[in-house]
């Protein structure tokens, strides 16, 4: 693999950065999440997804802040702790000043409807969702362990063990996503996250979309961290691409835990896309050959030729590189992780693994401006966004 012309990692790109290819003939007959959500408003004994009436609210004020764990372009991710229970959780303050288009609008309320249907031992629970002045607020579980990317960070490398552990724990959560409809768009280190016992929680669904039930067609927006984007996003086909893009982005997962660097890379955009459409794969002889195959496999460019775009999660079972992995095990918690990220903590509300420069600042959430305005006489969030998850 050609080193990396300058420092740094390229930032994650959306709707904006391209023109957002969409052939009517080919959209899913499905409402939008601004529909979703009214209609939860006015039938809620008739909704699932609906707030039962008879659970609590949930409010600002039922929380003490406990700091920081990170910073977003959307707002702040803060550490609470529920005053009558003393449960820890990561809420999560979309600022809706910094929605600069309805596009943005809609991917956070498609977040807020997803992960209230999804629920999986390696998906990051939403618990709650509720309203502040200026703010939407998400109630995720707090998983301790912090981001794998950390952990990634501080070892270089991860064991292929280790990999193949967690890039399980990964499909499953994929699999579990797919099953619903949901394709996720955006795999990689930083979006996965580890509890206090170590194991993984696909988190971060701001850039799934639902309805797409097909590996091949469905979705048509390019959006996701550009070196994790399949080549059949950067296509910009009619039809499209489905599901299959997320074994894409695993496989470029299990490259970047296995050598430090996900395969490709460079920060020059244009020369990164050129080389996820044509650039010969460079295995490295430090990844073992079993892993390496299940790594070409993932990342074949042609989506019907991919692992895992037909049969899902299922077909990693018989790869060499997950031999040492029971993924029934895995599903019910039955394995010890291999990193045990809170084994030191003073505390469980300690944020160790959380990055340093977000952990100092303040939690305060302030309005930050007025609303955008197209969301003026809009009420999908005054009406819809309220969920408590059933116990």
């Amino acid at each position: 693999m050609d080193p990396p012309e300058e420092e740094g990692r390229v930032t994650e790109i959306s709707f904006d950065d391209f023109d957002e290819v969409w052939e009517e003939d080919d959209a899913p007959a499905v409402p939008s999440p601004r529909e979703v959500l009214q209609s939860q408003a006015r039938a809620p004994a008739e909704v699932e997804l609906t707030r039962d009436v008879r659970a609590p609210r949930v409010r600002d004020a039922d929380f003490t802040r406990v700091g920081v764990l990170g910073v977003g372009s959307f707002g702040k991710v803060v550490l609470a702790k529920q005053k009558t229970t003393g449960n820890l959780y990561a809420l999560k303050f979309v600022s809706l000043a910094r929605l600069q288009d309805r596009k943005q609008f809609d991917r956070a309320l498609d977040e807020r409807a997803i992960l209230a249907t999804l629920e999986h031992p390696h998906v990051v629970k939403l618990h709650f969702a509720y309203r502040v002045p200026g703010h939407a607020v998400l109630g995720f579980e707090y998983c301790a362990g912090g981001e794998l990317f950390h952990h990634l960070c501080k070892q270089r490398v991860l064991s292929p063990r280790a990999t193949a552990f967690y890039a399980a724990e990964v499909a499953l959560a994929l699999q579990c996503a797919h099953e619903a409809g949901v394709v996720y768009r955006d795999v990689k280190p930083e979006n996965c996250f580890l509890d206090s016992r170590g194991h993984l929680k696909l988190g971060d669904f701001g850039l799934a979309k639902s309805s797409v039930r097909s590996p091949f067609r469905g979705a048509h927006s390019v959006c996701g961290t550009p070196e994790y984007m399949a080549p059949d996003v950067l296509a910009r086909k009619p039809s499209g691409y489905g599901t299959a893009v997320d074994w894409w982005g695993l496989g470029i997962c299990i490259y970047e835990l296995l050598t430090g660097l996900p395969a490709w890379y460079t920060s020059d955009r244009r020369k990164l896309f050129d080389r996820i459409r044509g650039a010969p794969l460079r295995l490295p002889p430090s990844i073992p050959s079993d892993a390496g195959a299940c790594v070409a496999a993932l990342l074949r460019r042609h989506p019907r030729q991919r692992l895992c775009a037909l049969n899902g999660a299922d077909e990693l079972r018989t790869e060499a590189f997950f031999g040492g992995v029971d993924f029934d095990a895995l599903i019910l918690g039955a394995l010890t992780p291999p990193i045990e990220p809170c084994t030191n903590l003073a505390r469980p509300a300690h944020r160790a693994n959380f990055d340093g420069k977000f952990t100092t600042l303040p939690v305060d959430t302030p309005v930050e401006g007025s609303l955008p305005d197209f969301l003026a006489g809009d009420d999908a969030l005054a009406t819809g966004w309220e969920f408590v998850r059933a116990v």
